[in-house]
C-alpha cells in the first residue's frame, strides 16, 4: 500500500500544468481506491499479528494522541483507518475512538474494531458533535499531549503522523496541517469555498490564510485553543458540519498559524463505499461552507476581512 501511495503523491501537483496534472491526479486515485480496496482490507487481516501492538512503547517528554470519530454508515469500515494508524512509522502513544453513546454500545460493534482493543485502540462513548467529535473530546482531556485528528474513511501513508510530527519541531507554535487549502479574496471579501485554492502548494509553509483540512491528518500543540473553541452550543449552531472552518477561524482570531508542507497536499484515497456519505454534497455543492463560514466571522466580528485580506496579500 504505501509504495503505492508514495508513487500517487509523488505525482506532480494539481496546478503544476494546469488541467491536465489534475486529469492525472483524478485519474490515479480513482484506479489507486479500486486496487487498495481490493487488496488492502484482506492484508491487514492476514498480518495483524505482525503488529501486536500500534502504539509507542518507548519514554517521550511529550504524549501523542491520535483521535477521529466515526457514525454507523462507516463504522463497519473504520477498522482499516485504526490499522493504517497502528502501522505508523511515528506512532502514537494513545489511539482514541470516539463513538456517540446514543447509537453504540460495545457490544454491537464489528469484531474487526473489537480485536484492535487489545492491541492499543481506545473506545469511548460520549455525546455526539459531529465532526466536531474527534477533536473536542481529545483536546478538552489531553491539554499537556500533542493531539492528532484523522478522519474514518481514508486509506493513510505510513509516514502521515511523522510527517505531522517533522512540521510541528519546524513551527512548534502552529497548527501543523498535512494538506491546506487557500483561502481567495476579491475587493476585500471572500471567494466562494469552490473557488479558493484547493490542495494548495504554498511557497511559505506557515501563516494565516490557509484553512486546514482535517481529512489529511492535522496536529495541535498543548494547550493552543482558548475556550471559544470549546461552546459548543455555538459550533453547534453556526458550523455543525464544518469543524475545519470552526478550528481555522477560532485558530485566525487568536493569531494563531497553520504550517504544512507539499508532502501531501493531493486528496486522500478513500475507503470502499465510505465516500458516499460525506459532508461534501452540504458544504461544497450546496455552499454549506460559505454559509458556515459568514456565520462563524460574523460571530468573531471579522466581517470586513481586513486582516484576512491583508494577509491575503501579503503572501500571494
Amino acid at each position: 500500500m504505501d509504495r503505492l501511495l508514495t508513487l500517487y503523491f509523488a505525482l506532480p501537483h494539481d496546478r503544476t500544468l494546469g488541467i491536465f496534472t489534475k486529469a492525472l491526479n483524478r485519474i490515479a486515485a480513482k484506479i489507486l481506491k479500486k486496487v487498495l480496496d481490493r487488496i488492502i482490507p484482506d492484508y491487514f487481516s492476514r498480518t495483524q499479528h505482525l503488529y501486536p501492538t500500534g502504539l509507542n512503547t518507548e519514554y517521550r517528554n511529550k504524549k501523542v494522541v491520535v483521535s477521529l470519530t466515526s457514525f454507523p454508515a462507516r463504522i463497519n469500515d473504520v477498522w482499516i483507518v485504526v490499522e493504517c494508524l497502528f502501522r505508523q512509522s511515528y506512532k502514537a502513544d494513545k489511539i482514541l475512538l470516539w463513538l456517540d453513546e446514543d447509537r453504540f454500545v460495545m457490544s454491537i460493534l464489528p469484531d474487526k474494531l473489537k480485536n484492535q482493543i487489545s492491541r492499543g485502540l481506545e473506545i469511548r462513548f460520549v455525546k455526539d458533535l459531529k465532526s466536531h467529535t474527534k477533536y473536542y473530546y481529545a483536546l478538552s482531556e489531553f491539554k499537556d499531549a500533542l493531539v492528532i485528528t484523522f478522519d474514518d474513511d481514508c486509506y493513510y501513508p505510513k509516514d502521515v503522523v511523522r510527517n505531522l510530527i517533522e512540521i510541528n519541531e519546524k513551527y512548534p507554535n502552529s497548527i501543523s496541517s498535512n494538506r491546506v487549502h487557500k483561502i481567495k479574496f476579491k475587493d476585500n471579501k471572500i471567494l466562494p469555498y469552490e473557488k479558493w485554492h484547493h490542495n494548495f502548494t504554498p511557497h511559505k509553509y506557515e501563516n494565516s490564510y490557509f484553512l486546514l483540512t482535517g481529512v489529511s491528518g492535522v496536529l495541535y500543540p498543548c494547550n493552543v485553543y482558548d475556550k471559544n473553541l470549546f461552546n459548543s452550543n455555538i459550533f453547534c449552531e453556526k458550523c455543525l458540519f464544518a469543524d475545519d472552518i470552526w478550528l481555522t477561524i477560532n485558530a485566525f482570531h487568536q493569531e494563531i498559524k497553520i504550517a504544512t508542507n507539499c508532502k501531501y497536499n493531493k486528496d486522500m484515497i478513500s475507503i470502499s463505499n465510505s465516500s458516499k456519505q460525506r459532508l461534501l454534497d452540504f458544504n461544497s455543492k450546496k455552499n454549506g461552507n460559505d454559509q458556515q463560514l459568514r456565520s462563524v466571522l460574523d460571530y468573531f466580528n471579522l466581517g470586513n476581512l481586513e486582516k484576512f485580506r491583508q494577509s491575503n496579500k501579503n503572501h500571494e
